[in-house]
């Protein structure tokens, strides 16, 4: 399984980008199965938030720094930190 989590906004408006796949990270499924990404409600209209683009195997949706809570937060944060 791959994961792909794209931030970008913030006031710099700086992009980053990070990847991680299961194959080599066997903590990445257990934060997967702990996401349920249907329940990720839209980006709000905050100023200079940031904003994450999120990828788990083609599936994908976008969240608002606002809204990153939880289980979602800590898979972004995890796969962050393989950022290129």
């Amino acid at each position: 399984m791959k994961v792909t989590v794209v931030r970008s906004g913030g006031f710099a408006g700086i992009r980053r980008r990070g990847e991680a796949d299961s194959a080599s990270d066997p903590m990445l499924a257990r934060l997967v199965g702990r996401v349920d990404l249907g329940s990720v409600p839209p980006p709000g209209r905050i100023p200079d938030q940031f904003v994450y683009d999120i990828d788990i195997d083609g599936r994908r949706t976008t969240v608002g720094e606002a809204q990153l809570n939880g289980p979602l937060r800590e898979l972004v944060h995890h796969v962050l930190g393989h950022a290129e």
